[in-house]
Protein backbone atom coordinates (compact mmCIF):
# COMPACT_ATOMS: atom_id res chain seq x y z
CA UNK A 1 0.00 0.00 0.00
CA UNK A 2 2.87 2.09 1.25
CA UNK A 3 4.57 2.22 -2.24
CA UNK A 4 1.57 1.97 -4.24
CA UNK A 5 0.80 5.40 -2.94
CA UNK A 6 4.24 6.93 -3.20
CA UNK A 7 4.32 5.95 -7.08
CA UNK A 8 1.31 7.13 -7.15
CA UNK A 9 2.56 10.64 -5.76
CA UNK A 10 6.02 10.05 -8.22
CA UNK A 11 3.90 9.63 -11.26
CA UNK A 12 1.70 12.63 -10.32
CA UNK A 13 4.80 15.11 -10.07
CA UNK A 14 6.29 13.27 -13.18
CA UNK A 15 2.86 14.04 -15.12
CA UNK A 16 2.86 17.62 -14.54
CA UNK A 17 7.19 18.32 -14.82
CA UNK A 18 6.35 16.01 -18.01
CA UNK A 19 3.43 18.75 -19.30
CA UNK A 20 0.86 15.37 -19.61
CA UNK A 21 -2.26 16.63 -18.65
CA UNK A 22 -4.04 13.79 -19.58
CA UNK A 23 -1.46 11.18 -17.48
CA UNK A 24 -1.80 13.85 -14.87
CA UNK A 25 -6.13 13.41 -14.83
CA UNK A 26 -5.46 9.26 -15.49
CA UNK A 27 -4.15 9.27 -12.28
CA UNK A 28 -7.45 10.03 -10.34
CA UNK A 29 -11.01 8.05 -10.18
CA UNK A 30 -13.96 8.81 -12.44
CA UNK A 31 -15.83 10.99 -9.58
CA UNK A 32 -12.65 12.40 -7.77
CA UNK A 33 -11.99 16.15 -6.36
CA UNK A 34 -8.82 17.86 -6.95
CA UNK A 35 -8.44 21.13 -5.03
CA UNK A 36 -5.86 23.83 -5.65
CA UNK A 37 -4.35 26.03 -3.10
CA UNK A 38 -7.26 28.40 -4.47
CA UNK A 39 -9.60 26.40 -2.41
CA UNK A 40 -12.02 25.63 -6.40
CA UNK A 41 -12.80 22.11 -6.50
CA UNK A 42 -12.43 20.29 -9.85
CA UNK A 43 -14.23 17.54 -10.00
CA UNK A 44 -13.86 14.92 -12.52
CA UNK A 45 -11.03 13.73 -14.75
CA UNK A 46 -12.11 15.90 -17.81
CA UNK A 47 -12.34 18.81 -15.67
CA UNK A 48 -8.73 18.04 -14.04
CA UNK A 49 -7.27 17.33 -17.70
CA UNK A 50 -8.55 20.80 -18.97
CA UNK A 51 -7.07 22.69 -15.58
CA UNK A 52 -4.10 21.15 -16.60
CA UNK A 53 -4.22 21.52 -19.97
CA UNK A 54 -4.58 25.39 -19.32
CA UNK A 55 -1.55 25.70 -16.57
CA UNK A 56 0.59 24.03 -19.92
CA UNK A 57 -0.53 26.50 -22.06
CA UNK A 58 3.05 28.71 -22.33
CA UNK A 59 5.18 26.12 -23.56
CA UNK A 60 7.87 28.44 -21.23
CA UNK A 61 6.64 27.33 -17.88
CA UNK A 62 8.44 24.56 -16.19
CA UNK A 63 8.18 22.51 -12.66
CA UNK A 64 9.82 20.19 -10.51
CA UNK A 65 8.44 18.39 -8.21
CA UNK A 66 9.83 16.81 -4.83
CA UNK A 67 8.27 14.31 -2.03
CA UNK A 68 9.44 13.80 1.36
CA UNK A 69 7.61 12.58 4.79
CA UNK A 70 5.19 10.53 3.47
CA UNK A 71 2.80 8.73 5.85
CA UNK A 72 0.11 6.46 4.65
CA UNK A 73 -3.18 5.72 6.94
CA UNK A 74 -4.98 2.67 5.50
CA UNK A 75 -9.00 2.42 5.73
CA UNK A 76 -9.28 -1.70 4.27
CA UNK A 77 -7.42 -3.15 1.76
CA UNK A 78 -8.20 -0.75 -1.35
CA UNK A 79 -8.35 2.64 0.46
CA UNK A 80 -6.21 4.80 2.23
CA UNK A 81 -5.30 8.31 3.55
CA UNK A 82 -1.84 9.87 3.10
CA UNK A 83 -0.38 13.20 3.71
CA UNK A 84 3.29 14.30 2.46
CA UNK A 85 5.47 17.03 2.19
CA UNK A 86 4.90 18.36 -1.91
CA UNK A 87 8.07 21.04 -2.54
CA UNK A 88 7.47 22.90 -5.77
CA UNK A 89 10.01 24.85 -8.15
CA UNK A 90 8.16 26.58 -10.98
CA UNK A 91 9.13 28.70 -13.66
CA UNK A 92 5.46 30.89 -14.33
CA UNK A 93 6.42 33.75 -16.69
CA UNK A 94 2.88 34.69 -16.28
CA UNK A 95 3.53 35.13 -13.03
CA UNK A 96 7.41 36.32 -13.19
CA UNK A 97 10.04 36.35 -16.38
CA UNK A 98 12.65 36.98 -13.71
CA UNK A 99 12.09 34.44 -10.36
CA UNK A 100 11.38 30.99 -9.82
CA UNK A 101 8.88 30.37 -7.69
CA UNK A 102 9.66 27.69 -4.78
CA UNK A 103 5.92 26.81 -3.03
CA UNK A 104 6.46 23.91 -0.06
CA UNK A 105 3.52 22.69 1.27
CA UNK A 106 1.35 19.15 2.32
CA UNK A 107 -0.59 17.16 0.20
CA UNK A 108 -3.74 15.58 1.70
CA UNK A 109 -4.91 12.64 -0.30
CA UNK A 110 -7.69 10.37 -0.57
CA UNK A 111 -6.47 7.09 -2.25
CA UNK A 112 -8.67 3.59 -3.84
CA UNK A 113 -6.88 1.04 -5.62
CA UNK A 114 -9.00 -0.50 -8.61
CA UNK A 115 -9.27 -3.89 -9.65
CA UNK A 116 -6.24 -3.05 -11.63
CA UNK A 117 -4.11 -2.91 -8.47
CA UNK A 118 -3.31 0.86 -9.44
CA UNK A 119 -3.63 3.58 -7.04
CA UNK A 120 -5.56 6.21 -7.86
CA UNK A 121 -6.50 9.74 -6.03
CA UNK A 122 -10.24 10.50 -5.26
CA UNK A 123 -9.11 13.02 -3.47
CA UNK A 124 -6.16 15.73 -3.98
CA UNK A 125 -5.65 18.89 -1.65
CA UNK A 126 -2.45 20.89 -1.26
CA UNK A 127 -2.48 23.44 1.52
CA UNK A 128 0.67 25.94 0.86
CA UNK A 129 2.44 27.03 3.46
CA UNK A 130 5.86 28.57 2.26
CA UNK A 131 5.25 30.54 -1.32
CA UNK A 132 8.80 32.00 -2.20
CA UNK A 133 10.45 33.89 -5.10
CA UNK A 134 13.95 32.27 -6.29
CA UNK A 135 16.09 34.90 -8.59
CA UNK A 136 16.56 33.41 -11.99
CA UNK A 137 20.64 34.04 -13.24
CA UNK A 138 21.05 35.40 -16.65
Amino acid sequence: MHDGIATLLTRFGAAIDGRRSEDVAGLFTADCAFIPPSGDVIRGREAIETYYRARFADARRRTCHQWANLQVFPDGESRAGAEAVMTTYAFEPAVSESHAQLRVGRVHVRCESGEDGIWRFAEHRFEMAFPLSIPLRS
